[in-house]
């Protein structure tokens, strides 16, 4: 209990530290936010003024009139702000009249007029037209069903999937249409024909049945490639790079992904300055397969030689260069460029960084990077409440960037219904410049059990290094001093009331997910074997090993991700948003 009265001074110490740390750090809200503050408050300004404004609304029967206002805000604003003019009258007469058209009224008219500087909105909602059957006509490869989802898409946006009767909204299906057009030409009907849309009204006016005709023609697929200039490998090995992109419809998008492929493919081999043009001749087709040639100019072979970074200001450069230097000499290969980028982003040093390769004294490419730096101290707090350990009050404070070298040191303290735990965690992730991660964790801490009380404090050295990107290993050395403070145990069963536990043990992991980050479905497998004994010092010996088989299940499927290759800034989409970017 002493112990712990002991350690009470050191934990309110700590917090008074945090808490100068966090008072002395610089309050530099991004720009972002702060402009994202002012356009929300101009948005209330302006709903408060519109909700009070001197204009009357008459007519509205399907929607209320502070929605009316709400919709008009901008407008009215500018009336109270710059005075009532017949233009101004004309604006909000209009804007008021597109939103009910497209809410399906097609006939809807607002007219206005101004008396003693009132405006005074007059609707004619008319009724609300709803779109019935919408029927396709020539669609052989397609299925309607299909069709529909695209012609009737952005109306389906605005409403939701929940929605079963959609409003008639003509410039909506008009744009519909034309992804219907967009997605005959992905799939490499180049000549498709997809008609304006043909409308018939009820006998009511209040429904209207759609007619889209299409005349899709011939589907287009690639023929014989055709390479020449400087191609260095044989046309089978590059047509092999292609292979998955040469089976699917011929496409003008999908033709000039050729020359990206082939450019990435001589990129990976230290060709940075090949060139690449693909061109297709749909005249020419036979069969519908388009023949392609390919002019190609590699030039020569680049090697690693150096870097330079910019922009750093608490964050010593050497950090760094010191993660390209061993890079030097060896062949160019974005993807090991595109590695280092990633790594170096997970460490959560930096908010930007771009690595920008310059050609130098011949086939050198030297690595330009242009780096800006996150804040690199946290400070944190947490609460929580068990049936054992009763209430938890804790506290951390950490910093990635100490001392400018780019190692992170953690301290977090907490406090229990039962004791006091306290910790500092220090890291250098590239220990002697090497790619061995180490960790260095200091605590202590007291505790109350049911029977007896310990105080226990401890040092443990972590050796970690990946050897591929799903397996690493690892070495722990752990010591810790325990002693018992206090008992209701009779001491001939109790033991030693104080003692050294030493120990040193081995560690790997094999982590099968694709994409931990992105995309985390799969398998990780790890394991720890330790032995304590005398040999180590230790006065309490044993043999421990444990073994984890985790799977990971991802909750939800990203609608669209993007990954930016540092080097070429080209993205990679997929989902739904690869679909239209690439038609």
């Amino acid at each position: 209990m002493m112990k712990r009265l002991f350690l009470l001074p050191a934990v309110v110490g700590y917090f008074c530290v945090v808490l100068a740390a966090l008072a002395q750090r610089e309050v530099d809200p991004p720009a972002q936010v702060a402009k994202d503050q002012a356009q929300k408050q101009e948005v209330k300004q302006q709903e408060k003024v519109a909700q009070n404004s001197n204009v009357e609304i008459v007519g509205a029967v399907s929607f209320k009139e502070d929605e009316l206002r709400s919709q008009l805000k901008e407008q009215i604003t500018s009336i109270a702000e710059l005075g009532l003019t017949a233009a101004r009258g004309d604006d909000a007469a209009f804007l008021l009249e597109l939103f009910y058209r497209k809410h399906g009224f097609e006939k809807a008219h607002v007219g206005y007029s101004i008396n003693g500087g009132r405006l005074r909105l007059e609707i004619d909602e008319g009724v609300r037209v709803t779109v019935g059957a919408v029927n396709f006509v020539g669609n052989d490869n397609f299925p309607s069903d299909k069709l529909f989802e695209f012609a009737i898409g952005p109306t389906r946006e605005r409403y939701g999937k929940t929605e079963k009767t959609l409003p008639f909204v003509k410039n909506d299906l008009e744009e519909g249409v034309d992804l219907v057009r967009r997605l005959y030409i992905a799939e490499g009907y180049l000549n498709a024909i997809v008609q304006s849309p043909n409308y018939s009204f009820t006998a009511d006016g209040t429904q209207v049945n759609v007619t889209i005709a299409i005349v899709e023609g011939r589907q287009y697929a690639f023929g014989d490639l055709q390479f020449s200039g400087n191609a260095v490998f044989e046309a089978a090995q590059l047509k092999k790079e292609m292979a998955d992109l040469l089976q699917q419809p011929y496409t003008d998008r999908r033709l000039a992904d050729v020359p990206r492929r082939l450019q990435a493919f001589f990129k990976a081999r230290g060709y940075y300055d090949v060139k690449v043009v693909a061109t297709g001749d749909v005249a020419a087709a036979k069969g519908g397969r388009v023949p392609v040639r390919i002019t190609i100019a590699a030039g020569p072979v680049y090697y690693f030689g150096g870097s330079t970074v910019t922009g750093l200001q608490r964050l010593r450069s050497s950090y760094v260069t010191k993660r390209f230097r061993k890079l030097s000499g060896e062949k160019y290969n974005p993807k090991v460029v595109d590695e280092k980028f990633r790594e170096m982003m997970k460490s959560g040093l930096f908010s930007v960084l771009q690595i920008k390769p310059v050609a130098v004294d011949g086939d050198r490419l030297r690595l330009d990077i242009t780096a800006e730096e996150a804040k690199s101290k946290e400070f944190g707090f947490s609460l929580g409440y068990g049936t054992y350990a009763g209430v938890i009050v804790g506290a951390s404070f950490r910093d990635r960037d100490l001392f400018g070298y780019g190692r992170p040191i953690t301290t977090s303290a907490e406090y229990s219904s039962r004791g006091y735990k306290a910790e500092i965690l220090y890291e250098d992730p590239y220990l002697f410049d090497t790619e061995i991660h180490f960790k260095n964790r200091l605590a202590a801490l007291t505790y109350d059990f049911d029977s007896y009380s310990k105080f226990e404090v401890g040092i443990r050295l972590d050796f970690e290094r990946e050897l591929t990107k799903q397996y690493k290993i690892g070495a722990v050395f752990s010591a810790r001093h325990v002693d018992v403070t206090s008992a209701s145990i009779d001491r001939a069963l109790l033991g030693r009331t104080s003692y050294q536990a030493n120990s040193f043990g081995l560690t790997q992991t094999l982590d099968l997910r694709t994409s931990p980050l992105v995309s985390p479905r799969g398998i990780v497998i790890d394991n720890t074997f330790d032995y304590a004994g005398s040999e180590l010092g230790s006065q309490v010996e044993f043999v421990r090993g444990t073994a984890r088989v985790s799977y990971y299940l991802p909750f939800a499927k990203a609608d669209k991700i993007v990954a930016v290759n540092p080097t070429t800034r080209e993205s990679e989409e997929s989902g739904w948003e690869r679909w239209f970017h690439r038609t």
